[in-house]
């Protein structure tokens, strides 16, 4: 009977260790579980992580190339308006051996040819003779008796591409020294 009595013991004693450790395989089963579930779900945001960089990687390769294609466009949108102004030039060197003094004539022609051009692409001259000095448009390279504050000589043309300056005109302006006009108040 001791037999008996010790086994009891043992068994009981085995048991115990069992039935402690039945409520963790719930616990531990519900944690793998969860962790399975948080598993996918980084799986998921680096699939999409992933796939928003190609995306992203995809949009600056195709950017950068518009932009190119459209800085080439505008490049021969220029040249094909300049052409002719290089060809009505050989015809005018062509017309000015045969006859010099026909040269001035084609000249001036390839002149407002080229301003026509230029024009066509929206280049606009900056405002010469006659116009209010703006310091945004021109560049003073001298004074002389005349209009205060107009330009009275262009030395050289200045252009306008829509509201960027392309290059400044170079200007004479007036002094406000006319000779027989009051003096100005403003200068003493």
């Amino acid at each position: 009977m001791e037999e008996t009595k010790n086994t009891q013991p043992v068994e009981a004693a085995a048991e115990a260790p069992a039935q402690e450790a039945q409520p963790d395989i719930p616990e531990v089963e519900r944690l793998r579980a969860e962790l399975d579930v948080l598993q996918a779900e980084l799986r998921a945001a680096k699939d999409k992580y992933v796939r928003l960089y190609a995306d992203f990687d995809n949009f600056r390769k195709r950017t950068a190339a518009d932009l190119e294609d459209a800085r080439r466009g505008g490049e021969l949108r220029v040249l094909r308006a300049l052409l002719p102004v290089a060809d009505d030039l050989e015809r005018a060197l062509g017309f000015a051996q045969a006859k010099p003094e026909d040269l001035i004539p084609g000249v001036k022609a390839v002149l407002e040819n080229f301003k026509r051009a230029l024009s066509g692409l929206g280049v606009e001259p900056v405002p010469g003779v006659g116009a209010d000095f703006d310091p945004r448009y021109h560049e003073a390279i001298g004074m002389l008796e005349g209009e205060k504050d107009k330009v009275l000589h262009v030395y050289q043309e200045g252009y306008r591409y829509g509201p960027a300056l392309v290059r400044e005109a170079r200007v004479v302006v007036g002094k406000g020294d006319e000779p027989g006009s009051p003096p100005d108040p403003e200068s003493n």
